[in-house]
């Protein structure tokens, strides 16, 4: 699916209002896996939310091949996963994965059983638990293997490891690497690790502090499956690290611009 947006901007209705998102413009090609690192509360996860349809931008264009996000949204095309796991207490592990299946019973991109994606996640031997009694990452696993089973063709991802242990977070990188080379899906990616970024990506795209800004887009050319001791994985996370504080200083000398000119442009 291809996601293309183009001067949005967006602010939050309150006293005083909050502006989230400024000019943000981005063209992601079908298939492509997109990560997004900057500042916690530069407005990252309000962009994943306007591409999914879940709010209307204060000014700008977002089309997802060629539609607008509420109708891909009705068309179940969407996996939209954030950092509140929001399972069903009711449903088991098996059945909250399962719930994805039956809201999509006929997706182009399925290829894996509920038995699969309990493996996948690891947690095969909890199949009938229910939320209340796993700990805050094993919610987040069955929550990524609930989104996986949507089989939607584009992932809105924010920070899907943020509450799982290394070794959790390295297995599934992995797994999930596999998962979308295997049935390209286009990925929209929010994370703070960048070691993390540059496993996955195509592109990262490094966000200024609120309001977000793309300060730059940097290509991931590193072949699958990525070494992260090798010279190059180490060269593109120091660049990336000096981006990201390029990115901090140059918005914080645009405030100070605006400030002392006592008017903002």
């Amino acid at each position: 699916m291809r996601v293309q947006i183009d001067g949005l901007n967006h602010t939050f209705q309150q006293r005083p209002p909050l502006r989230a998102l400024d000019d943000i413009a981005l063209d992601v090609e079908s298939g492509e896996f997109v990560a997004m690192i900057g500042p916690s509360g530069c407005g990252k996860s309000t962009l994943l939310r306007l591409v999914a349809g879940l709010a209307t931008p204060t000014q700008g264009m977002i089309s997802l091949d060629d539609q607008p996000p509420q109708q891909i949204a009705s068309e179940k095309r969407i996996a939209w996963m954030s950092q509140q796991v929001a399972l069903l207490p009711w449903r088991t592990v098996r059945t909250n994965i399962a719930l994805a299946q039956q809201i999509n019973p006929q997706p182009k991109r399925r290829s894996r059983t509920v038995d699969d994606l309990l493996d996948l996640v690891g947690l095969r031997e909890f199949e009938d638990a229910y939320p209340f009694t796993l700990s805050g990452g094993m919610q987040q696993r069955v929550a990524l293997a609930r989104t996986l089973a949507l089989g939607a063709d584009l992932w809105l991802m924010d920070e899907p490891f943020a509450a799982l242990d290394q070794l959790t977070r390295d297995q599934l990188v992995v797994e999930v690497l596999e998962y979308w080379r295997k049935l390209h899906p286009t990925v929209l990616w929010v994370t703070h690790q960048i070691q993390e970024a540059v496993l996955l990506a195509n592109r990262v795209l490094v966000m200024t502090p609120r309001p977000a800004h793309i300060y730059a887009d940097v290509p991931v050319d590193l072949p699958y499956p990525r070494d992260d001791t090798s010279r190059d994985f180490q060269a593109l996370v120091r660049q990336l690290r000096e981006t990201i504080a390029a990115g901090m200083q140059f918005h914080h000398d645009a405030q100070n611009h605006i400030q002392n000119d006592g008017q903002i442009r």
